[in-house]
């Protein structure tokens, strides 16, 4: 199984590339994977308490050598153990920020940050998204924070992308001055929309009118 994980997560590979169906069944293999080392894990635990108990009650000095060789033995398959766990939840974290920069795709290519991401090295990437946790109501910021882009950049790129961006940004800024209350902003981002698609339609009349003429 980690054979596979380590080929999936190739250094030579763009993560930013990997299809979401892919990531989402990685995620259920490391899910898989994570269970069963817990689940070794809490065996081996039970078994070192058991040979603990049989210590005390143990006749000879023989009988308490065989069994501090057994602990030890099981000592070192648990220290094993939780080294591969750690790594896979490493591979978890990557996977999971990984999944919502995927899932945020859109919203983080009008922004610096995709050209950012995109730019790294595949091991620099995934050091960033082994390193840090994000979910989809903060992925800008948290982004924005490890990847040191400042407020200032991220709006200057964002309107220049996206005329719509920077109208909604400035409703957001008139809402938090007391400006404007949330119906009033719904109305106005809405009107917006609505006005683009008469114009739309009246580019397409003018269009076909010129065609038929």
């Amino acid at each position: 199984m980690l054979g596979k994980l380590k080929n999936l997560f190739s250094k030579n590979k763009n993560p930013l590339d990997m299809p979401l169906d892919k990531l989402n069944e990685s995620k259920i293999k490391l899910d898989i994977q994570v269970k069963k080392l817990e689940d070794e894990l809490s065996k081996i635990d039970e078994q070192i308490t058991i040979l603990f108990e049989k210590a005390k009650n143990s006749k000879s000095k023989s009988e308490e050598l065989t069994i501090a060789t057994k602990i030890k033995t099981l000592s070192q398959r648990k220290k094993q153990l939780q080294n591969a766990h750690a790594l896979l939840n490493k591979q978890m974290r990557f996977v999971d920020n990984l999944l919502v920069i995927k899932e945020n795709e859109e919203i983080l290519k009008s922004t610096p940050l995709w050209n950012t991401l995109n730019s790294m090295s595949p091991q620099e990437l995934e050091n960033h998204l082994i390193n840090m946790k994000i979910n989809s109501e903060n992925i800008i910021g948290t982004l924005n924070n490890v990847l040191g882009i400042t407020d200032d950049m991220l709006s200057s790129a964002s309107e220049e992308h996206d005329e719509d961006i920077e109208d909604i940004l400035n409703t957001i800024h008139a809402i938090k001055e007391g400006e404007l209350d949330i119906d009033d902003a719904k109305e106005i981002v809405s009107d917006k929309k609505k006005q683009e698609k008469e114009d739309d339609f009246e580019e397409e009349l003018k269009k076909l009118d010129k065609i038929i003429n």
